[in-house]
């Protein structure tokens, strides 16, 4: 009887655990409102290739001179690498940015948008493929 009770235990633990790695992944739109869009212009502090999402890290200087930090995320880096985009972020130089806003209202967005000092605007998001700058 004991032994059919740490068994079960053990059946039930090695089930939970499998599971956990399905339930871990969240749709983008739980955490980010894809409806809406922010902008900010910043300085790129940081550019992170992580998995599983690639992330900026910007200064962004308001109207009173004040300082905020700011975090945008993307697809993972391997799409970055496909598309040769690694090396065109430099820390240092200021960007515009539009992003998708976090829906718990933090200074996180999902990049929608970067356009460079040279004008230059590269799209990572957009909700329709025939039309990238519906937004």
């Amino acid at each position: 009887m004991m032994k059919r009770g740490i068994l079960g235990s053990v059946a039930l633990a090695v089930l939970f655990l499998a599971a956990t790695p399905l339930i871990a992944h969240h749709a983008l739109q739980a955490e980010f409102d894809t409806a809406k869009r922010g902008a900010f212009t910043g300085v790129l502090t940081k550019f992170s290739m992580i998995n599983p999402h690639v992330r900026w890290y910007f200064d962004v200087t308001g109207s009173t001179g004040t300082v905020s930090k700011w975090e945008v995320i993307g697809a993972g880096p391997q799409a970055l690498r496909d598309n040769g985009m690694t090396r065109i972020f430099k820390a240092g130089e200021t960007l515009e940015v539009t992003y998708a806003p976090a829906r718990d209202g933090s200074n996180l967005g999902r990049v929608v948008t970067f356009t460079f000092p040279d004008g230059r605007v590269v799209t990572l998001y957009h909700e329709d493929p025939s039309n990238p700058n519906d937004r």
